[in-house]
């Protein structure tokens, strides 16, 4: 009986041994940690990818209580706690996702899965723990919820703008639309003068205001759109210059344009807003009774243009150079500006130097500043260069711009749903007895009657209450009897894509309000009248 004992017990531990044995294969082979422990939770056993993912080694890790070997600051203790708990009632745990602390301290994030072994008594003497590594895992989702929310941010941000433009930009329309009507008048005393040009300037500053941060938002987002061309940075740097004439008499500034200015390949409203900014900036940072200098050469070997614009003054220090193009951040340690709290003085709190240079890298340029304290800046504008303008595309703009505005006959359908805007329109058009107008505050009616009057241009607000602009340019490009007709969008939204969203759906052009009256007559000017028949 006794040996029948020993022979059972001895078959019982070579069977114990070879399904160790086999145990210990397979686990060798799994990329899983796989860990086993005493009853104390104690490690006796681990395969080389625990070794792989903790840092520690077989012999380190022996003998050591495991959740002490692997806890540390982010060790949460309401998980330990319950893995204690659960496993004094017998029972396992299931993929339980923990944060663990590698050998040289580093935090990292596994499953648990956690199994009690008991003994031929019924008793649990063993744990077989698997743990699997979710850094990858937790690294992609981390990862995909912040382009997540990246994405809400964006389309909140867009939406606020959008919003934000359309508010602001109603009443500025008939702000500056009325004062623009009533500075074409003759008979006006000083004093009425002087005040319309303040009622403008204040709403040309809270224009700018808005369309800088609309722009700097869309050029960090790279939403702006860049219509390259051949553009003269002669005539440009003209036209600029003079541009702040006024300015400059203020400050008893000379401004002195030298050497070649090259043709950029380049958008010329874009150049023409950094340009505007860097000399405004020169103006008002310039030494009293000094000189702005702006100096054009290329590199030809590099075929690029550069346009240089410098300045006698106090000049920048180290951190005022390297943050004067960030957004609401271009504050100056300078003695003279120091508690102003921004370089450029036209309350646009560092906007304006952060647009240009982003405009600069839209276009596959730069823009960047060298200064020493004491001796003034000079900003570096490097463009492509293109081939080189004719003597007529040169001139053609600035002439087109001195001829005085005449309109051709024309039949116009305005649709607008704020009174005070067509109002503006009824005023502009009075002193063109050429014009016959229309207007309408619908766009049920507005389209009704372009379909039943085939105007020679339609004036279509995007915003109507009835439905929307777009729709009305729709229908109206789909029928062969209107899909000729001239259509102009009018809209207190500027944001780039929904600009491009009108033109793309059949809009010929699209006015930002507050609409420039020089621009739409210029506009008009250009249109055909339909006869009769057509």
């Amino acid at each position: 009986m006794l040996d029948i004992s020993r022979n059972n017990v001895a078959m019982g531990q070579a069977s114990a041994q070879a399904s160790n044995q086999e145990l210990a294969l397979l686990a060798d082979r799994i990329t899983d940690a796989v860990v086993v422990c005493d009853a104390q939770r104690n490690i006796r056993w681990a395969n080389p990818a625990f070794s792989r993912l903790t840092g520690f080694l077989l012999e380190e890790a022996q003998g050591r209580q495991i959740e002490e070997l692997l806890s540390g600051p982010q060790t949460d203790v309401e998980a330990v706690l319950r893995i204690s708990q659960t496993l004094a009632r017998g029972e396992g745990i299931e993929h339980l996702p923990m944060c663990q602390h590698h050998r040289n301290g580093e935090a990292f994030w596994v499953e648990r899965t956690i199994h009690p072994l008991v003994n031929a008594e019924g008793q649990i003497d063993r744990y077989i723990e698997l743990m699997t590594d979710l850094r990858a895992q937790r690294w992609a989702q981390q990862e995909h919820h912040r382009r997540l929310e990246a994405e809400v941010a964006l389309a909140r941000r867009s939406t606020f703008l959008g919003q934000l433009s359309h508010g602001a930009r109603g009443p500025l329309n008939t702000i500056v639309g009325f004062s623009q009507l009533l500075e074409m008048e003759v008979n006006q005393s000083v004093d009425a003068k002087r005040h319309l040009g303040n009622i403008q300037q204040a709403a040309q500053q809270l224009l700018h205001l808005l369309d800088k941060a609309i722009t700097l938002a869309n050029a960090e987002d790279r939403a702006l759109s860049v219509h390259a061309q051949r553009v003269s940075l002669a005539s440009l740097c003209k036209d600029v210059c003079h541009q702040h004439e006024a300015l400059a008499r203020e400050h008893r500034i000379t401004q002195v344009i030298e050497g070649e200015c090259p043709t950029a390949w380049a958008d010329p409203i874009h150049v023409r807003t950094i340009l505007q900014t860097l000399v405004r900036f020169g103006i008002t940072h310039c030494a009293h009774e000094g000189t702005v200098w702006i100096s054009c050469r290329q590199l030809a070997e590099q075929q690029r243009g550069i346009i240089e614009v410098s300045h006698p003054g106090e000049g920048l220090t180290h951190m005022d150079g390297s943050r004067i193009f960030q957004p609401f951040n271009s504050g100056t340690t300078s003695t003279s500006h120091v508690g102003q709290g921004n370089l450029v003085d036209d309350g646009d709190q560092g906007m304006s130097l952060a647009i240009a240079q982003r405009l600069a890298e839209l276009m596959n340029g730069t823009l960047s500043v060298s200064s020493a304290l004491g001796k003034g800046c000079t900003f570096t504008l490097n463009l492509p260069l293109a081939d080189k303008l004719s003597q007529k595309e040169e001139t053609g703009s600035s002439q087109a711009a001195a001829q005085r505005i005449k309109l051709p006959p024309l039949r116009i359908i305005h649709v607008e749903d704020n009174a005070l805007n067509r109002s503006l329109m009824d005023s502009l058009f009075s002193a063109h007895p050429e014009v016959q107008m229309s207007s309408f505050a619908t766009s049920v009616q507005g389209l009704k009657a372009i379909q039943g009057e085939l105007p020679d241009v339609a004036l279509i607000d995007i915003n109507l209450p009835d439905g929307s602009g777009l729709d009305m340019c729709r229908a109206l490009r789909a029928s062969p009897a209107t899909r000729r007709i001239p259509l102009i969008a009018l809209s207190a939204d500027a944001l780039p894509d929904h600009i491009a969203q009108a033109l793309q759906t059949g809009f010929n052009h699209y006015l930002v309000k507050p609409i420039q009256i020089q621009r739409l007559l210029t506009i008009l000017a250009t249109t055909k009248a339909k006869g009769p028949q057509e």
